[in-house]
């Protein structure tokens, strides 16, 4: 929702926050309005001042995770766009990683990203999904300009690539770490061979 002055933007911050420790702790099936509010300190009405109803503090929610501007840095311009890539995919591994139980719904969601899910989480992810491949397709170019890639790589099946491999380990990581022998495979180590494989032909 549109948040004007600042006094509401204020008020905003401080509601997302609270729905991110409670989205955390109890899932987003476990968590309640009430509960947020009383995390934030506020009215159980105050918190429908901001959001229509759970599902759309939630979409805003996963905006705000992602926002460059609530800390979460763009990708360094300076270096290799390939290992920028890398450092991308990596940053929304942490992201996603630092949501706690609310790390699950973020994953089911993006799983149905193509789909006919149209709640206000779903509007959320595509949301980001869409300035995701962006960003990534934008690597991509500038990797073949300087001669990185091929120039036959196609940016857009890159990206979708790039963020398949990306989230399918996140979601091996929240399912099974803890459960399974051994470590899970590192993001950050899939992406560089998938890369490495893009380039070997050039």
């Amino acid at each position: 929702m549109r948040v004007s002055s600042p006094k509401r933007e204020l008020r905003h911050r401080q509601l997302l926050d609270a729905a991110l420790r409670v989205f955390a702790r109890d899932g987003f099936d476990g968590a309640s309005v009430a509960a947020i509010a009383d995390e934030a300190g506020v009215a159980k009405g105050s918190v429908y001042l901001y959001f229509d109803s759970k599902e759309a503090l939630a979409g805003d929610l996963v905006r705000y995770v992602f926002s460059s501007e609530e800390g979460n840095d763009p990708p360094s311009q300076i270096g290799r766009p390939l290992d920028q890539i890398v450092e991308f995919c990596v940053q929304q591994e942490a992201r996603i990683l630092s949501l706690g139980e609310f790390s699950s719904i973020v994953l089911h969601m993006w799983s149905h990203v193509g789909k006919s899910e149209n709640n206000q989480i779903a509007r959320g992810i595509r949301q980001i999904a869409s300035e995701s491949l962006f960003l990534i397709e934008t690597l991509v170019e500038r990797a073949k300009e300087l001669g990185e890639l091929p120039r036959t790589v196609d940016p857009a099946v890159a990206a979708r690539v790039a963020l398949a491999i990306t989230y399918g380990l996140i979601q091996q990581r929240v399912t099974f770490e803890g459960n399974v022998a051994g470590p899970t495979a590192s993001c950050a180590d899939a992406l560089r061979a998938y890369l490495r494989g893009l380039a070997a032909s050039v």
